[in-house]
């Protein structure tokens, strides 16, 4: 049979991913969580929003029973094939603890004697997750390995502090981006947002760092996910873009929250130089998402750009940090100025 599935995004983007189920797929969900999501009708593979991160199998043992009869007789139940998924399925126990070694090792030897399953934790497909962490969240879970994020976009090349995928997805959507439209990351790193930008819709991408590392992963990440001639890595300075004023439609950006990258000192000077530039490139119905965790400099800025206003906001978290998500609009018609 084919069960219902738990999708995993960051906090702060739960009703968009529900939204564009129901919207695009007429796939209807529950909220189980922050950050968890139950499809109650299918979804296949390709029809997952990019904001989801992690895909499970609720298993639904009665009564959290961990015993490995228990178990495994719902595993059994499970039409794995419609996940994509054969004969001799490598898999591992997640069960953490030195104390729960004798049930993790029980469980898992269960599973390969009733399913043929392969124990592979470095490998796994599936991930059998009955931590009490599952338990408390509501259930254990078989995640999918071939349905994670990583699987579904392709590796990417990452150094300290770079936008996690489904982030940087959560941004892109909340940008509004179309067909034929300017997408420009003023802070690219080391290219997620126009990367996976250039792999979800048709359109000019661009990559700005003036990071020697960044620009060189970028330009990596960029012939990885076969994108050479649809995104653009630039090795300049964000506070004086190479690019002609008014021909960038959107500007989606993960700003330094002088956290792991950067200072907050830094960014008082930082940020509004960034601002006088974007307010030059954008078009005149242009739309911004930038996020940061320095709240009061980031508004403190847009406040004394004058041309630029705060829209909108969410707070995204993730990864320890609870940074917003800044809408940012013009607030004025736009003056002509060239180049």
């Amino acid at each position: 049979m084919t069960t219902p599935l738990l999708l995993t995004c960051p906090v702060g983007l739960e009703d968009l991913v529900r939204g564009d189920l129901r919207d695009r797929h007429d796939v209807h969900s529950t909220l189980v969580s922050l950050g968890t999501i139950r499809c109650e009708s299918p979804v296949s593979r390709d029809r997952l929003p990019a904001m989801v991160d992690r895909v499970a199998v609720p298993l639904g043992v009665p009564d959290n029973d961990l015993s490995p009869a228990q178990v495994t007789a719902v595993l059994r139940e499970i039409d794995w094939r419609s996940y994509g998924l054969e004969d001799e399925v490598p898999f591992r126990v997640h069960l953490p603890g030195e104390s729960s070694r004798a049930r993790r090792d029980e469980l898992t030897q269960a599973v390969s004697a009733a399913l043929g399953w392969r124990n592979d934790p470095s490998h796994w497909s599936v991930n059998l997750d009955v931590s009490e962490e599952a338990m408390t969240a509501g259930t254990i879970r078989a995640e999918l390995g071939p349905w994670a994020w990583a699987a579904r976009f392709g590796l990417f090349e990452r150094l300290p502090a770079t936008t996690p995928g489904p982030v940087a997805a959560g941004l892109l959507r909340l940008a509004k981006l179309q067909d034929g439209q300017t997408l420009l990351d003023v802070c690219g790193g080391v290219g997620t947002v126009p990367v996976l930008d250039g792999l979800l819709r048709a359109g000019r991408s661009i990559t700005v760092d003036n990071d020697t590392a960044s620009v060189a992963a970028a330009g990596r990440n960029v012939v990885s996910h076969d994108l050479a001639g649809r995104v653009e890595v630039l090795d300049a300075d964000a506070s004086d873009l190479p690019l002609a004023a008014g021909t960038v439609d959107r500007v989606v950006s993960d700003l330094p929250f002088g956290k792991r990258i950067g200072s907050n000192e830094q960014n008082r000077t930082l940020y509004p130089a960034i601002l006088r530039e974007v307010e030059r490139v954008l078009t005149a119905d242009g739309r911004c998402v930038l996020l940061s965790d320095d709240k009061r400099v980031f508004a403190e800025s847009v406040a004394k750009a004058r041309g630029l206003k705060i829209a909108g906001e969410r707070v995204i978290r993730y990864n320890g940090v609870t940074p917003t998500a800044y809408i940012v609009r013009r607030s004025r018609r736009q003056k002509k100025r060239g180049r």
